[in-house]
C-alpha cells in the first residue's frame, strides 16, 4: 500500500512538472515558475532528491533564460547540492553545473564559469555520458571565445564534436562544426572551413533539417565568394535561398538573397547584373515585409551603389 501511495505522489509531481514545461512553451513564465516550485516541493515531501534536483535545475534554466540570475543561481546550486553524492543523480548534477557555468558566463565571470564547466566535464566523464561531456566542452569553447582565445576554443569544439559523433548526437555535432568553421574562416583557413561546412551540411541533410542545411549552404556560398569562386558561390547560395523559402524563414532568405546579389554583381564576366538586380529587389521586399527598416535601408543603399557602378561600366 505504501508503495502504491509513493508511486501516485511521484506521478502527481511529474504531472505538475509537465504543466510547468507546457506553461514555459506558451510563454506563461510566472505560471511555469509556480508549477516548478510546486513540483519541487512535492518531490521534497516524499524525500526524492533526484526528482527535486531535476525540477530545480529546470527552474534555474527558466530563470536564467529570463536573466533572473540570482534566482537561477539559488535553484541551480540547490539542485547540484542535492544530488552531488547521489549515484543515480549524476546526470542532473552535471546538467546543473553546465547551467551554472552558463550563468557565470552571462555575468561575465569567466574564470568562475571555466572552473564550474571543468567540474561538469569531470562529472559527465565519471558516468560516461558522452552527450553531457559534449555539452560541457561546447560551453568551454564558448568561454574561450569570450576571452578571445580562438585556438583554445577550436580545440574544445573539436572535443565536443568528437563526443557528439561517438554518441550519434548528429544535430549537436553539426552545430559545433558550424562554430568551428566560423573560427577557421576568421583565420582565413578557407579550405579547412569548407570541408567542415560540407560535413556539417551532410549531417543536417541526414536529419532532414532544412533550416540547418540552408545555413550551412549560405556559409559555403559566402566562403566561396570571399575566395572569388563565383560559380560555386552561386550554386550554394541558390540552394540556400530555395531551402529558406521552403521553410518560410524570411529573414534568412533575405540575407541569403543579399549574398547572392553580391555574387551576381561581382563583375560582368562571371556574374549576371540582371539577376543581381532581381535578388537585391527581392531582398528589399522581404526586409520590408518583415518591418526591418534598418536592413531595408542598408540593402537599398547597396543596391543603388551597384546600379551606379554598373552604369559607369557601360
Amino acid at each position: 500500500m505504501t508503495s502504491t501511495i509513493h508511486k501516485k505522489s511521484t506521478d502527481e509531481a511529474a504531472k505538475v512538472f509537465q504543466e510547468g514545461d507546457d506553461f514555459w512553451k506558451k510563454g506563461d513564465y510566472d505560471l511555469a515558475r509556480q508549477s516548478y516550485e510546486k513540483a519541487a516541493f512535492m518531490y521534497h515531501e516524499k524525500e526524492d532528491p533526484e526528482g527535486e534536483a531535476f525540477v530545480l535545475s529546470r527552474l534555474g534554466e527558466l530563470n536564467l533564460s529570463l536573466d533572473n540570475y540570482d534566482q537561477a543561481e539559488k535553484s541551480l546550486k540547490s539542485a547540484a547540492e542535492l544530488v552531488k553524492h547521489v549515484p543515480e543523480g549524476q546526470n542532473t548534477y552535471a546538467e546543473a553545473l553546465i547551467k551554472l557555468s552558463k550563468l557565470e558566463t552571462s555575468r561575465d565571470n569567466l574564470g568562475k564559469a571555466m572552473e564550474i564547466i571543468r567540474l561538469a566535464q569531470n562529472a559527465a566523464k565519471e558516468i560516461d555520458n558522452l552527450d553531457l561531456q559534449g555539452d560541457a566542452y561546447d560551453h568551454e569553447a564558448y568561454i574561450f571565445l569570450m576571452k578571445n582565445q580562438d585556438k583554445e576554443a577550436l580545440e574544445a569544439y573539436k572535443k565536443a564534436a568528437e563526443l557528439f559523433h561517438q554518441d550519434a548526437t548528429t544535430l549537436k555535432e553539426a552545430s559545433v562544426l558550424r562554430a568551428m568553421a566560423r573560427i577557421e574562416m576568421k583565420n582565413h583557413n578557407y579550405d579547412v572551413a569548407h570541408d567542415i561546412l560540407e560535413n556539417c551540411r551532410d549531417l543536417y541533410r541526414e536529419n532532414g533539417d532544412l533550416l540547418g542545411e540552408a545555413s550551412a549552404l549560405s556559409a559555403i556560398g559566402s566562403l566561396r565568394y570571399v575566395i572569388k569562386d563565383i560559380q560555386n558561390a552561386r550554386k550554394a547560395l541558390m540552394k540556400s535561398v530555395y531551402l529558406y523559402g521552403k521553410v518560410s524563414h524570411h529573414f534568412a532568405e533575405a540575407e541569403a538573397l543579399l549574398y547572392l546579389a553580391r555574387v551576381e554583381a561581382f563583375n560582368r564576366e562571371q556574374g549576371d547584373y540582371e539577376l543581381a538586380k532581381a535578388h537585391y529587389k527581392r531582398s528589399i521586399e522581404l526586409y520590408d515585409f518583415l518591418g526591418n527598416e534598418a536592413m531595408k535601408r542598408a540593402v537599398l543603399e547597396e543596391y543603388h551603389n551597384f546600379l551606379n557602378r554598373a552604369a559607369c561600366e557601360k
